[in-house]
């Protein structure tokens, strides 16, 4: 099963030198836009939300294979 890494370019980038085993890169995507919203509701309980930020999905040899961005995980309403 492929691993695949989660760096997160927020107010500091994290790289993910961890990653993860998971069958496709379509569950990859689902993975990093749960994180991503995980991330963006304790951007919240702080009192800010950045909509820049992101997470981009690596494969083992670097390549980015997805990049999820906060503002398209999340729906701000009036």
């Amino acid at each position: 099963m492929p691993r695949y890494f989660f760096h997160l370019f927020d107010d500091m980038t994290s790289m993910d030198e961890e990653g993860k085993e998971l069958p496709s890169v379509q569950h990859a995507h689902a993975e990093a836009v749960s994180n991503a919203r995980e991330m963006a509701c304790a951007e919240v309980m702080h009192g800010h939300l950045h909509l820049s930020h992101r997470i981009e999905v690596a494969e083992s040899d670097g390549t980015v294979v997805d990049t999820v961005w906060f503002r398209d995980v999340v729906e701000v309403g009036d």
